[in-house]
């Protein structure tokens, strides 16, 4: 399958064991059963060979940084560590309303349904459902919006758009967990990138920390709304 202009990924960081890459809004990070869609997964495996395989994902819609494996024995201990909740993942984020307190952290729990394959917000006592938390941070509050710094304490789907969305400062552009976001027309996807990520190098023990650019549609909306009144 041929590579679509539309997409480009950048090799953040790369040696003989792992691969850090900046990942474009839109594009699947790995591939859905049943389906032909192009992935970022298949474009690097082109790119680098079959062994070179993604560690965690990041939703279709969110840019930002993926880590990628290049042999079993790395794949294994960096999910590992995923796994274990080790890795420290930071986002940035851009949401309605003013957001108070400034800093703070969010818990629910979520469970995952088959329809719109998605979380919901839970009680504690749901024998369905799991723990979620996050931190965040105000890096700037305009008008209407906030632009904010979040921390992935625990790493579930779509954990960051759930909780800021219940907490009542919804993602811009999320149309999938915020309805009245249809009418967004400064962009077309949830204002969220995965802006930083730090791991342990599985080979030499060394800490790794990855930063990644804001995405261009997302400089413009953020200053879209930094000049609204």
């Amino acid at each position: 399958m041929p590579k679509p202009k539309s997409f480009r990924y950048t090799v953040l960081f790369e040696d003989a064991h792992l691969m850090a890459i900046d990942k474009p809004a839109g594009l699947l990070t790995v591939p859905i059963p049943d389906m032909p869609s192009v992935n970022l997964q298949l474009m690097v495996q082109q790119d680098f060979g079959k062994r070179v395989r993604p560690v965690h994902r990041i939703d279709r819609y969110t840019s930002g940084i993926v880590v990628f494996s290049k042999t079993g024995r790395v794949h294994h201990q960096l999910v590992k560590q995923f796994r274990n909740r080790e890795p420290r993942r930071v986002y940035q984020a851009l949401v309605r309303g003013r957001v108070m307190p400034e800093s703070g952290t969010l818990v629910h729990h979520l469970k995952l349904i088959k329809t719109g394959f998605r979380n919901i917000i839970v009680g504690e006592d749901n024998p369905e459902g799991t723990r979620a938390e996050l931190k965040y941070q105000v890096i700037e509050q305009y008008a209407k919006a906030a632009l904010l710094r979040v921390e992935l304490v625990t790493g579930l789907k779509n954990q960051i758009r759930v909780q800021l969305s219940e907490a009542g400062y919804p993602l811009i552009g999320d149309r999938h967990y915020s309805p009245g976001e249809e009418d967004e027309k400064w962009i077309n996807r949830q204002a969220l990138h995965a802006a930083e990520l730090s791991v342990i190098h599985p080979v030499n023990q060394k800490k790794l920390t990855f930063k990644s650019p804001l995405a261009p549609d997302l400089k413009k909306l953020i200053q879209h709304y930094k000049t609204m009144k």
